[in-house]
């Protein structure tokens, strides 16, 4: 009994040691997928990166991307039921992101961006939690990713597509704060 027990909580105590959030307050009083969310802030640092073209003026603008972010992270906090109705009922959420725009040569077209992000939850002036995501791309499932990486590879993966990514960033963001809590 001793052999199987010890394993087991050893493997228990790892997975709650290994959350992503962190909790400022305790005992937290955030529910994991009930607690409702207000977007009070979304803040983007637009960076052009690796194959920029600067006098290329068809890809959006930092206020655009930033509107944009916005937009999608309602739209899927909705979609994951935690969208708050009622603001003042809500906790206010403040999303950061680096985004690093990636060209392939000449500038014309794009390749995956880079992004970071960062999430504070707080409720009238009181941090609640807070979490981080350090650099990464997007990862879309098996057949898309093969059908956006072959339009990158042809470098027609331009300024229409681009909010497929942010969207994709912003689902991603979302599924993570209806995750908070226990």
């Amino acid at each position: 009994m001793k052999k199987i027990l010890i394993p087991v909580l050893a493997v228990l105590l790892s997975a709650c040691a290994s959350s992503p959030y962190t909790y400022h307050v305790e005992p937290t009083p955030l529910k994991k997928k009930e607690t409702t969310y207000n977007i009070a802030e979304v803040n983007v640092n637009l960076t052009l990166g690796h194959g920029a073209n600067a006098s290329n003026e068809r890809f959006a603008t930092q206020e655009e991307v930033q509107q944009q972010f916005k937009k999608y992270l309602v739209r899927n906090l909705d979609e994951e039921g935690v969208l708050a109705k009622n603001s003042d009922e809500a906790v206010d959420v403040i999303v950061n992101i680096d985004y690093v725009r990636t060209f392939n040569h000449g500038g014309e077209s794009l390749n995956k961006p880079e992004v970071s992000h960062s999430v504070t939850i707080s409720s009238d002036s009181t941090k609640l939690a807070s979490f981080a995501q350090p650099k990464y791309t997007t990862k879309y499932g098996t057949f898309e990713e093969i059908a956006v990486n072959l339009e990158i590879t042809a470098s027609s993966w331009d300024e229409e597509d681009e909010p497929k990514d942010i969207e994709w960033i912003s689902k991603f963001i979302a599924k993570d704060i209806a995750n908070v809590g226990l």
